[in-house]
């Protein structure tokens, strides 16, 4: 297993009643007695990374040994089914148009015993053969792993050079309901499955082991029932429950804004229209004004079959993840956000939109015009609209239809996969006049 570096780390379990226990790790050595109930948990002081395998002992009685210890970096990844999509499955798509990934032979080839993996089958409550406990990213362990927490974990190795521990538990086709705790507040109707039910048995087990964050995928199934506000407070439930259950506000919570994908045309109970996935997304960002230590990657670059709703390139998911954490969590230099619109003025029958996050400058990828603006007139009827890179740090953007524009609109519709980029190759996030409250 991985321990977390720079934190008190808890050892737990059980034993008789009463009885003594001594924890030992290299030259800490702590003593304690189990409770009425039998359980214990002491703590180990906060330890510097560690490549170097150690043996812990837990005494009380016999002895039990876990080998190969390693101290270094822990994060746990969650989510529905584009978090728990596997290695062997992104595998099967490493040639993607923008980017590849490792292709079959070289998944079964991955051999890094700095990175270990703990994969979570359903409910950790219940006995199950398929939790296999910690093991060293070997196969056939890589090729089970989630993808997008695999290259999280390859990504953050290779730049720290410290070891990675990942702990995924994701629920394929899951709503974010059953990963809160379970509360009268949570019955909707239109819930996949009852609150608390992943909360209980996929997360609740996991604490207190220490970790240093969490990384989450999931949203597609929530964005398919149409939620908005309803969505942004669960989702900052879950970011605080979370919290709460490592006894740490601060521990960061990056996340993915979800991908292109036709849910218009989807066959569910709720009808979606073009601009439903735009006011999800909408409502996934509202938790980064209220929540501190909290960020998201943006993914309208990475889906090349808009009605497949898993995209490929999950080795882009978990590089853009990693560089969130090493620019925020780590202070390691890294460009880890796409340009944002932070600024419109509007005259000369034009928009002129300013950017943040464009220190490294503004590129169109494929065209010299700039894919995914919209104007409107004062009659708010959005148009097309074309944008032009200026000084190679603001946009001018105009449409024939709209001679005198007063409100602009960027990758605002479900198919919108727009060409502007910083120069880090990070794509330039979505944007409405009004922000999530303008609606159609």
């Amino acid at each position: 297993m991985v321990l977390q570096r720079n934190k008190p780390v808890p050892v737990y379990g059980k034993a008789t009643a009463g009885a003594s226990v001594k924890l030992i790790f290299g030259n800490q050595v702590k003593p304690g007695v189990a409770g009425a109930d039998g359980s214990f948990q002491l703590l180990l002081d906060p330890m510097p990374a560690n490549s170097n395998g150690q043996s812990l002992f837990v005494i009380s009685g016999d002895t039990v040994e876990y080998k190969d210890v390693l101290v270094g970096e822990v994060w746990l990844c969650s989510g529905q089914s584009n978090m728990e999509y596997t290695m062997n499955r992104s595998a099967h798509w490493y040639k993607a148009k923008r980017s590849q990934g490792l292709d079959s032979l070289q998944v079964s080839q991955e051999n890094n015993p700095a990175i270990r993996l703990f994969l979570v089958h359903r409910d950790l409550n219940k006995p199950s053969d398929r939790n296999k406990g910690w093991q060293k990213a070997e196969s056939p362990w890589v090729g089970q792993f989630s993808a997008a927490g695999y290259y999280y974990a390859r990504e953050l190795q290779a730049r720290l050079h410290v070891p990675v521990g990942m702990i995924a538990a994701s629920v394929p086709g899951s709503a974010i309901e059953p990963w809160l705790p379970a509360r009268p507040s949570a019955q909707n109707k239109d819930s996949v499955e009852p609150a608390g039910k992943f909360f209980s048995g996929l997360i609740k087990p996991l604490a207190p082991y220490a970790l240093n964050g969490f990384l989450w995928y999931q949203g597609e199934t929530n964005c398919m029932l149409n939620q908005r506000e309803e969505y942004t407070q669960s989702f900052l439930l879950l970011i605080k429950s979370w919290r709460d259950l490592w006894n740490s506000s601060s521990l960061p919570f990056y996340y993915v804004q979800i991908a292109p994908f036709y849910y218009s045309q989807s066959k569910g109970k709720l009808k979606q229209n073009e601009r439903s996935l735009a006011f999800f997304r909408a409502a996934q960002d509202k938790v980064l004004a209220t929540t501190h230590h909290t960020a998201r990657i943006i993914t309208t670059d990475l889906a090349d079959n808009l009605q497949d709703i898993h995209p490929t390139y999950k080795w882009e998911i978990g590089k853009r993840l990693a560089w969130l954490a090493l620019d925020r969590t780590f202070h390691v230099k890294q460009v880890s956000q796409g340009p944002r619109i932070n600024a419109v003025s509007y005259n000369n029958h034009q928009a002129v939109v300013n950017f943040a996050n464009a220190e490294s400058g503004l590129v169109a990828h494929d065209s010299s015009k700039i894919a995914g603006f919209e104007l409107a007139g004062k009659d708010g009827k959005f148009y097309p609209a074309t944008g032009m890179i200026m000084k190679n740090k603001y946009v001018q953007v105009s449409s024939p239809s709209v001679p005198d524009p007063v409100m602009l609109r960027f990758a605002w519709k479900e198919d919108a996969q727009p060409n502007l980029f910083n120069n880090a190759g990070l794509p330039a996030e979505p944007y409405s006049t009004g922000g999530a409250e303008v609606a159609d």
